[in-house]
């Protein structure tokens, strides 16, 4: 571009300037519309006119607060009365179920380690852990002690029951 050309350009440029700045300064800032309405102050009966005409209603904190409070009681009791008839439930079936304790004949044959008896003893639910017995039986050293065998073991023996049965 050339020299005359900038000018032009730079002039054009004042030009809009001056016009968009005489335009923004001289309008005055009369309010729309829209500003109008935003400015007008909203009154406690324009809340209750809109409130009833959409249906709701207004309340004071104090009975807000009433309302919750209410309605956590009302949840308490319900959930209590709920865990009073599942405990009762619960009481009833055992009642009504007749105690069955599981028999088990345990059959140690040669060669077989303290920790496999332990593992068929868990499996038949007759010890919780098999882990925790194999660890009694080595630490009483009882595990040198077992014998072949078959023998009759019940569920909810101790482990000093268990070990006297098979170590006869």
């Amino acid at each position: 571009m050339s020299k005359n050309g900038f000018q032009s350009f730079a002039a054009g440029m004042i030009a809009a300037t001056s016009v968009l700045s005489a335009t923004f300064f001289l309008s005055g800032n009369a309010p729309t519309a829209d500003e109008v309405a935003l400015q007008k102050e909203v009154t406690e009966t324009d809340v209750k006119d809109y409130l009833a005409k959409s249906g709701q209603m207004t309340i004071t904190n104090e009975e807000y607060e009433t309302l919750i409070k209410a309605k956590d009681q009302a949840a308490n009791k319900e959930q209590q009365k709920a865990t009073e008839k599942t405990a009762e439930t619960e009481v009833k079936e055992q009642e009504d179920k007749p105690v069955e304790i599981k028999k088990y004949s345990v059959q140690i044959r040669e060669g077989m380690t303290t920790g496999e008896v332990s593992d068929l003893l868990e499996q038949n639910g007759i010890i919780t852990s098999a882990k925790d017995f194999n660890q009694y039986l080595i630490k009483g050293n009882y595990h040198r002690e077992v014998q072949l065998g078959t023998f009759e073991v019940m569920q909810g023996m101790s482990f000093e029951e268990l070990t006297e049965a098979i170590t006869r």
